[in-house]
């Protein structure tokens, strides 16, 4: 059986950075249960998570711990065996994207459509 990994633990000079923390680990359990909401997480895009989180979790929280967290949904939305090669990916983006296109590849067509529509909302 195939385990995800931790996201990296750097540790924690504040308490308010463990509470971050923990609310990110704790979101991150709820979307593993929600597989409807971990997946229009990923097809929103990077972008989109990246402004939801921010509102969610604070302001203050690092685009790069958000893209970790995105990437790390990316990896929960994907088949266990495309799960494998996006882990041996990870240091190389232009891979990891190449896999995420193969593994989805409508990702592109549905983020466009969910663009449209949020620009027809009221």
């Amino acid at each position: 059986m195939l385990f995800l990994g931790d996201l990296p633990n750097v540790g924690y000079a504040t308490q308010r950075e463990k509470e971050l923390s923990d609310s990110i680990m704790t979101a991150i359990r709820d979307l593993e249960r929600n597989r409807a909401t971990l997946l229009t997480i990923v097809v929103e895009g990077r972008e989109r998570w990246r402004v939801v989180a921010k509102s969610a979790f604070g302001l203050r929280v690092e685009t790069d711990a958000l893209d970790a967290v995105y990437d790390y949904l990316t990896l929960l939305a994907c088949k266990p065996a495309v799960q494998r090669r996006l882990l041996d990916a990870q240091k190389s983006p232009d891979v990891w994207r190449l896999i995420v296109a193969e593994a989805m590849p409508d990702i592109e067509a549905q983020l466009q459509q969910v663009k449209l529509m949020q620009k027809w909302q009221p």
